[in-house]
């Protein structure tokens, strides 16, 4: 994730667009990228620590002594503090990838699909606000359930849940789960432009090729968010309580990582394949013409019909996937991400418990 130079939304834009909290969060702040991201975890951990003090339990941030360095609760809390911060700071991020890569974007398409290319980075469509304010209170529900079936999970009641380290999980779950869901309809209506872009504007050029790997750049850079979440969910690995947590996370964000980069990649390699279909059937009429002069002995017939033939091969050996071999790469490595929590809790849990041991 790159400190990138945010240029003003033309007016335009803002007409139909509205900049989401995060990028407005993210332009307000001193702080550049990184400096804000870590208040935001500051503020949703120092809050948990706060809240955790208040309510006599600072056993919550004591090491466990079983190399999950905080209990249950506090790992929880730790853990959520960071989803949290992941969310805000990926929606940014993800705007800040679409500026980053607008004029290789633009230079792949018409210039009949600019203004629709340059709108992609504009914010949110304002046709689109009711549905994410629908979906960010139906998380905001999911939050407040997630609350009560804690409240029945320990066997109390609503004043003694607010009075203990509860209070922060009421505060924070139900912004959490809003932001998640509203980021399976930024997924879904993300996914919806770029294909309509790809499917009405793209025009192919089967000697240019490369020009068309920024979709693959933008698919994988989307994926790659949904990766680097589906890594902190699976935190909760350290806790084998919440591995069922984990787990349904894990597929949650695989499968939103997924279909980012399918539907950036995919209508790009339709176009491309459709594309060599119309050139192949253009050079086979081409031979036909050609062939039966070639056979009468006509030599410059011959010759041309030797040009075409290689040039048949050329276009059906052509890529179909707009993939470059570093983004196919750098893809294999991407989805091993999920793996490293896993790796490093097995890691720091075999160290905790030979320095614990003194072994």
């Amino acid at each position: 994730m790159e400190e990138t130079q945010l240029d003003p939304t033309p007016d335009a834009e803002q007409s139909t667009h509205k900049p989401s909290f995060e990028s407005r969060l993210y332009r307000l702040s001193p702080l550049g990228f990184y400096g804000t991201t870590l208040a935001v975890f500051v503020f949703n951990f120092g809050c948990f620590v706060l809240i955790a003090l208040n309510a006599g339990r600072a056993d919550l941030l004591a090491f466990s002594g079983n190399g999950t360095g905080f209990n249950e609760t506090g790992w929880s809390g730790f853990v959520l503090s960071l989803v949290l911060t992941v969310a805000i700071a990926l929606a940014e991020n993800r705007h800040r990838m679409w500026i980053r890569h607008t004029d290789a974007l633009l230079k792949a398409l018409p210039v009949g699909a600019h203004s629709e290319a340059k709108a992609l980075i504009a914010g949110t469509p304002k046709s689109w606000l009711l549905a994410y304010r629908i979906f960010f209170a139906v998380g905001i529900v999911f939050g407040l359930v997630f609350n009560v079936l804690i409240i029945q999970a320990n066997d109390t009641n609503l004043p003694q849940y607010l009075q203990s380290i509860g209070l922060w999980f009421m505060i924070f779950a139900p912004p959490l789960y809003g932001l998640g869901f509203r980021a399976a309809v930024d997924v879904y209506r993300s996914s919806r432009e770029t294909k309509a872009l790809i499917k009405t504007f793209l025009q192919i050029d089967l000697f240019h090729l490369e020009k068309y790997h920024i979709f693959g750049r933008i698919g994988l850079l989307g994926a790659l968010s949904w990766l680097i979440m589906a890594a902190v969910l699976l935190l909760f690995i350290v806790d084998p309580a919440q591995v069922w947590v984990a787990l349904l996370s894990l597929v949650l964000s695989a499968t939103g990582g997924i279909t980012i980069l399918v539907g950036a990649i995919r209508p790009v390699h339709d176009k491309i394949r459709a594309a060599k279909d119309a050139e192949l059937v253009r050079v086979h009429n081409e031979m036909s013409k050609t062939r039966a002069l070639a056979l009468d002995g006509n030599s410059a017939s011959a010759s041309a019909l030797a040009g075409l033939t290689d040039y048949e091969t050329w276009v059906e050996k052509r890529p179909e996937w707009p993939l470059s071999a570093s983004v196919t790469t750098r893809m294999t490595l991407y989805f091993l991400i999920p793996l490293i929590p896993i790796i490093a809790s097995y890691i720091f849990g075999k160290f905790a418990d030979t320095l614990l041991s003194g072994a």
